[in-house]
């Protein structure tokens, strides 16, 4: 029997950790993240669908609110070189000054990038957001 509290799982070394480590240690993540000092990026799940949502009939209550969040890119995406990152923060999403994303359309509020959009854009459910209770 081994002592080790890190278990192995194939290629991978997950550490056997409490709920309340593992939620200590996601907020010190994100605090990171806020701070610039961070960035979070794995693979992309293409188990997992995209979210549905009628982007077009919510634009005018939404107002594009997703396209103004602040999140890291996968490594396959950085990769890619289709998506702008912020050279403040590398690997996150690039913003302008007004906090919205740098492909986005002002005009129209559209993603000029929609078919190659980043994963955590593609999986974004704002009704599924209780944050944004007004959508």
């Amino acid at each position: 029997m081994n002592d080790d509290p890190v278990i192995e799982s194939g290629n991978q070394c997950q550490p056997d950790i409490s709920d309340e480590e593992k939620e200590k240690i996601l907020s010190l993540m994100q605090k990171m993240m806020e701070m610039g000092i961070c960035a979070v990026y794995g693979k992309e799940d293409d188990g997992l669908p995209d979210a549905e949502v009628d982007c077009e009939a919510n634009l005018k209550s939404c107002r594009a609110i997703c396209c103004s969040f602040q999140f890291a890119l996968t490594k396959e995406e950085v990769q890619k070189g289709h998506l702008k990152h912020n050279p403040s923060r590398p690997f996150f999403i690039a913003s302008d000054a007004d906090g919205y994303c740098r492909h986005i359309e002002r005009s129209t509020l559209r993603c000029t990038v929609w078919p190659e959009r980043p994963l955590r854009c593609r999986r974004y459910d704002c009704k599924q957001d209780p944050t944004k209770p007004h959508l």
